[in-house]
């Protein structure tokens, strides 16, 4: 019946001078986005928002052409500063009168939603942009844009507006790991994990490390390798990015700490009482959220979360700080995978040069430098300090920088003994893992990120032994 009604629709275009017409399968969901994105469109064409919407929509557009994470205004007395994050970096964009910048934040907030009732100069207050909600135009790249506005002395105000991308696809190739900058030996780890019944995976890192977003395409990956015939449950904080296959039960209505802690547990709770097969609270964030992770997965679930932690064997400090029993910590069917990451800007593939042009070009390396790239000069790269249109600054997006632990019952036993030493040589030897710093080391000398930038995010890569270097290259180069 559908190879009817497509060979109908086929004939129908030929007639109507549309012979290569592309068919493409799509549910309720994509039509509605659709619709939304071409009423928007009319409604905008028709002259409907204010000149001050206008300003701020064209300010999203401007950013998101630019493929910003952050966007930042600093209000004044008299004027404004517009900075702009970009690949980890801040930079100045322009200053405007105050006056405008005022009623563009104002804007902002009035089209916001999970806000006040009303905008308070002076006031702490969060508020969310969602496309399919807001009467101001997003660039259709944009899913939503996640707003805090902070009070600055002398009536002044500081907005930061984070973006939150689509960047969808229902392509297992596209979705794989590696094209984030995983390794491929983490992209095999964390197809072991998801083929797991049960267990916990944590993925660590500061701040802005991209857990979220790692989060979001593993969990998007396993909805489509499953065939979409799973539950999948998320508990978020507000939730940050729509998880294709995910029902996502947000935080809110609360006004402090103890609240927000209070619903997050109640709706881990729920969560549970409503037949999930994997769960995903978006962050660990106390003793009681950890033990109700561990009944999860106890009770036969497949469990993904966060948490802050330098490294991934440091993850285990935080959960026994939080009380974890020990048997708990040593079980393997329990503790599944840890993650630890970091974001590092990615050099241009077009415009990056080499270690002679770079010096050549007043371009200084220190000792240390020298010593993390020595026998490999010729295939390490440098930004170009003149950059062509191809990039902003020799430098395009940023890329993972990570370590995967899939641990077993001896790595989990040394780990509990105090053994750290010892668990992490385990780890490097008989279980083949890569230390955050290595991957840092084969991402150097492959030319895809600059020493300099790697040493500035992690510690240590100085100190990789030349034996393990040659073990890493020529494990590597096996590929």
């Amino acid at each position: 019946m559908k190879h009817h009604l497509v060979q109908m629709l086929r004939e129908i275009a030929t007639r109507k001078g549309y012979p290569n017409l592309t068919i493409y399968e799509v549910n309720l969901k994509d039509i509605r986005l659709l619709y939304e994105a071409s009423l928007k469109t009319v409604q905008n064409n028709g002259q409907d928002l204010l000149p001050v919407e206008k300003r701020a929509s064209m300010l999203l557009f401007e950013c998101a052409e630019m493929r910003v994470s952050d966007l930042h205004i600093k209000v004044y007395d008299a004027e404004a500063d517009i900075y702009i994050r970009k690949d980890g970096d801040m930079e100045l964009l322009r200053q405007i009168e105050s006056n405008t910048a005022h009623s563009i934040l104002a804007s902002l907030y009035n089209n916001a939603d999970d806000s006040d009732a009303t905008y308070k100069i002076n006031a702490y207050q969060a508020a969310r942009i969602v496309a399919s909600k807001s009467r101001l135009a997003l660039p259709p790249v944009i899913q939503a844009v996640r707003l805090q506005f902070n009070p600055l002395g002398q009536g002044g105000r500081y907005l930061i507006a984070r973006f939150l991308y689509t960047d969808k696809s229902e392509k297992q190739k596209e979705m794989d790991p590696t094209r984030f900058g995983f390794h491929h030996s983490h992209a095999e780890s964390f197809s072991r994990m998801r083929n797991l019944p049960i267990g916990i995976n944590i993925i660590s890192g500061p701040t802005g490390s991209g857990k979220s977003t790692t989060l979001k395409n593993l969990l998007e990956l396993l909805y489509i390798e499953k065939k979409k015939k799973v539950n999948i449950i998320s508990i978020e904080d507000p939730p940050e990015y729509e998880i294709d296959g995910t029902a996502q039960l947000p935080i809110t209505n609360v006004e402090t700490e103890a609240q927000r802690g209070e619903e997050y547990r109640k709706a881990i709770t729920a969560a549970l009482r409503s037949d999930p097969d994997i769960i995903m609270p978006g962050e660990a964030r106390d003793a009681e959220v950890i033990n109700l992770l561990f009944t999860a997965a106890m009770t036969g679930h497949q469990v993904w979360t966060s948490l802050h932690a330098n490294n991934a064997l440091a993850i285990f400090d935080r959960l026994k700080d939080q009380g974890v029993d020990e048997f708990k910590l040593t079980d393997p069917e329990l503790i599944t995978g840890l993650v630890a990451q970091r974001l590092v800007r990615k050099l241009c593939a077009q415009c990056s040069i080499t270690l002679t042009e770079y010096i050549a070009s007043g371009g200084e390396i220190s000792d240390t430098d020298r010593k993390i790239i020595s026998g490999h000069e010729t295939s390490v790269r440098f930004p170009n300090p003149r950059a062509k249109k191809c990039c902003r600054d020799g430098y395009n997006g940023r890329t993972i920088l990570a370590e995967v632990i899939e641990p077993d019952s001896k790595l989990l036993r040394l780990v509990a003994e105090g053994k750290r030493e010892d668990a992490q040589h385990y780890w490097l030897t008989s279980l083949h893992g890569m230390a955050l710093k290595e991957h840092a080391w084969l991402k150097i000398i492959s030319g895809e990120i600059c020493v300099m930038d790697a040493v500035n995010k992690i510690s240590g890569i100085d100190n990789i032994t030349e034996e393990r270097k040659k073990y890493l290259f020529s494990r590597d180069n096996e590929i």
